[in-house]
């Protein structure tokens, strides 16, 4: 399901403020068929409905959506939050893991190359991963080496903010680890993952209220989502 935007539709709002890119990389593959996908579904409505909840948030924080199955897709091109409506997914196909973090970085670096053209300030932009399988792309050795090469990059850097969860037991964490580096991996339950969007979006509250110049900490986890170890 993509959604259809003319062109100026895309371009940042809100100059005067600093913006926080936030993209979101969600599994839509067949194993999320179900109850699975009916939670993330429910999921998306919650971290807006939080985010709602901050005017200034919904006026600071773009949200992106990249899903992945047996394809990789941007269902929501950079948005202001306050303009953001979240899809309807269904499960089917594959999962393209890798192919869908190569993507959530190229949109990242599209976006704050809008950013400069704006004279717009902006966040380090965050990156939240969930996926309850293995990657299955056709030459995954090259689409994982890639994308691990580019996530240390953006490590180092500091360019990125990078959250991998994992849903179950039947998660790939030895690659959510990988992606991670000296980060954290989350894990989630099947049956309530939805409360890591509230936290993230809380997250992204905390961030957006706070100076660019300032060591944020993130919400505290939810009783439903550990640290993967």
């Amino acid at each position: 399901m993509a959604v259809n935007l003319k062109e100026e539709d895309l371009l940042p709002v809100n100059h005067g403020e600093v913006h926080l890119p936030c993209v979101l990389v969600v599994d839509t593959s067949g194993s999320m068929e179900g109850a699975p996908i009916l939670e993330l579904n429910k999921a998306m409505e919650m971290f807006i409905d939080v985010l709602r909840r901050d005017s200034q948030a919904m006026g600071r924080v773009e949200v992106c959506v990249v899903s992945f199955n047996s394809s990789v897709e941007i269902t929501v091109p950079f948005m202001p939050a306050e303009n953001f409506k979240p899809p309807k997914y269904n499960a089917g196909g594959l999962t393209s893991m890798n192919e869908a973090v190569i993507c959530a970085l190229d949109a990242i670096e599209a976006r704050k190359k809008d950013y400069r053209s704006c004279k717009i300030r902006y966040y380090r932009p965050w990156i939240f991963l969930m996926t309850d399988g293995y990657a299955t792309e056709e030459d995954v050795r090259n689409c994982k080496s890639e994308a691990l090469r580019r996530l240390q990059e953006y490590r180092k850097n500091k360019k990125v903010n990078f959250f991998p969860m994992g849903i179950g037991e039947a998660a790939d964490y030895i690659s959510l680890k990988e992606y991670a580096g000296d980060g954290v991996v989350l894990k989630a339950r099947e049956e309530n993952f939805s409360d890591a969007f509230v936290w993230l979006s809380t997250s992204l509250s905390i961030v957006s209220n706070s100076s660019p110049e300032a060591r944020i900490e993130s919400a505290k986890l939810p009783q439903t989502v550990e640290i993967y170890c």
